[in-house]
């Protein structure tokens, strides 16, 4: 599987998606535009949470669990 290394926005709209795999970042940009048809977009910190998952650095009982918490907060 392929990894693309992208390069962080400055204006904070994107977070850096090294070493996603391809699949993994076409997936998060398809998610991202079904969300914003929908007039949803999702923060930094969904951002980061879900990019940290499909790079492999959270385990999925980890993920859910911060996932909850951010939701909590809304």
């Amino acid at each position: 599987m392929r990894t693309l290394t992208s390069i962080t926005r400055s204006d904070g709209g994107m977070v850096n998606m090294s070493r996603l795999s391809r699949q993994s970042k076409i997936a998060l940009m398809n998610a991202k535009a079904s969300m914003a048809i929908e007039g949803m977009h999702l923060t930094v910190q969904e951002e980061k949470l879900l990019m940290d998952r499909a790079s492999g650095k959270l385990k999925n009982s980890d993920f859910l669990a911060r996932a909850r918490e951010i939701a909590k907060n809304v």
